[in-house]
């Protein structure tokens, strides 16, 4: 298969806003989501996802951000049939942003799994793309990444309670339909320990991280263009997870929404009318043309927060020309304001 193909199908599975398949298994409020049991691969969804980012220094204090992704798309039968029984494309994207240096690298896989190269497993913990891979338990996770002369290899372990994020983990994505939505749960605070090596130099780095998981068979709405999410670590111990799901007119889906996360574990939903995001710049891209927002005030008044959110490196754009086919702006951020910490965002459709 080649890679222009194999992007046009990811690309169709990822973006194009139509009606889902009915050959894949739908996702509904009614299921109880049981552990560990989902966090590993389940069949017969159209896309699901194990999603890191983090905040990392060495002994130093150099700051570095990561992002470490593991995608598994299903292939409709009926759409493509393969002689070797291929049944999913599975995707890595990679990104190291070393802050002091004001540089942000990329790398990204995708594979058929045909020949082992790639997979996910659904009895234990283990998903792999190339040399990127995810193993060892929900209380002790392992990644592993590589690219050229940077490479990553961390131990991540949870400081609180899973997360369910939406209604006990249903997370609806649009007000098309409730089938457009996914299973959605989340660790907000890793403890993070490990190496990173960037430029021919090799750092003791710990920090924290940030684990998505989500499971789904939808699609976006029809009207839906991107979305823009933050995961955000403050340093008094609460975290904010947000995500605004943008309509082409530029008005937003009133099933956006996120979670709040207290110091002692215990958490709440959000609805979009308990939060408020203001742009307040823009950074234009001079490698895609496209103008993604670049800072942000952040309010949640129920619980006194007024954040502003600004990235510390201004272009970390990915473009995923090898897996995807798109791009998007992902990246680390300084949280200031009624709290300090620190953020990452994801920024799609633009």
């Amino acid at each position: 298969m080649t890679r222009r193909l194999l992007s046009a199908i990811i690309a169709s599975l990822f973006f194009l806003p139509v009606a889902y398949a009915q050959d894949f298994r739908g996702v509904t409020p009614g299921y109880t989501l049981a552990f560990p049991l989902d966090f590993y691969f389940k069949d017969g969804y159209r896309l699901q996802w194990w999603y890191f980012t983090g905040h990392l220094y060495d002994d130093a204090g150099r700051e570095f951000g990561y992002e470490l992704t593991f995608f598994a798309a299903g292939l409709q039968r009926r759409q493509y049939k393969s002689a070797f029984g291929v049944r999913n494309i599975y995707i890595s994207h990679f990104a190291i942003s070393d802050v002091n240096a004001g540089r942000h690298y990329t790398s990204d896989y995708s594979d058929t799994g045909a020949y082992g190269f790639s997979g996910a497993e659904s009895d234990r913990l283990r998903v792999w793309v190339d040399d990127n891979v995810l193993e060892g338990s929900v209380s002790n996770m392992h990644l592993r990444a590589s690219d050229k002369d940077r490479t990553l290899d961390l131990i991540l372990s949870p400081e609180k309670p899973l997360v369910l994020n939406g209604e006990k983990g249903y997370s609806r994505k649009s007000e098309d339909s409730p089938d457009i939505a996914s299973w959605y749960f989340s660790f907000t605070d890793l403890k993070t320990e490990g190496r990173l090596s960037t430029g021919g130099k090799t750092f003791r780095v710990s920090g924290k991280s940030w684990f998505d998981r989500e499971i789904s068979s939808g699609k976006m709405g029809k009207n839906q263009k991107g979305w823009d999410w933050f995961s955000i670590q403050l340093d008094d111990g609460r975290e904010v997870m947000l995500y605004m799901m943008r309509k082409a007119d530029g008005s937003t889906d009133r099933y956006s929404s996120g979670t709040f996360v207290y110091k002692d574990g215990r958490y709440r939903h959000l609805s979009l009318n308990d939060f408020k995001i203001k742009v307040m710049g823009h950074f234009n891209s001079k490698k895609t043309g496209a103008v993604y927002p670049a800072q942000w005030e952040i309010l949640v008044p129920s619980e006194g927060l007024s954040l502003r959110i600004t990235p510390l490196i201004a272009d970390q754009e990915f473009i995923a020309a090898y897996s995807t086919g798109n791009h998007y702006w992902e990246g680390t951020c300084k949280v200031e304001g009624s709290a300090a910490g620190r953020a990452y965002v994801e920024l799609t459709g633009y």
